[in-house]
């Protein structure tokens, strides 16, 4: 019975871990996804710029 109290303290810690873990993971996902849309809307920008350049010339 003595046991008892510390195998559920280790399971509160891993869950809470886990837990945590799971919204740190999605938030570097969150992250990385609106970098890449950045990303992709300054390269058509820069695509936009070059490509009325070219038509002004």
């Amino acid at each position: 019975m003595e046991v008892i109290g510390p195998i559920i303290a280790v399971a509160v810690i891993v869950f809470v871990a886990l837990f945590v873990s799971i919204f740190v993971i999605e938030e570097g996902v969150r992250r990385g996804i609106r970098k890449a849309r950045a990303d992709e809307r300054a390269e058509n920008a820069e695509y936009e710029r070059w490509e009325a350049e070219e038509d002004a010339v």
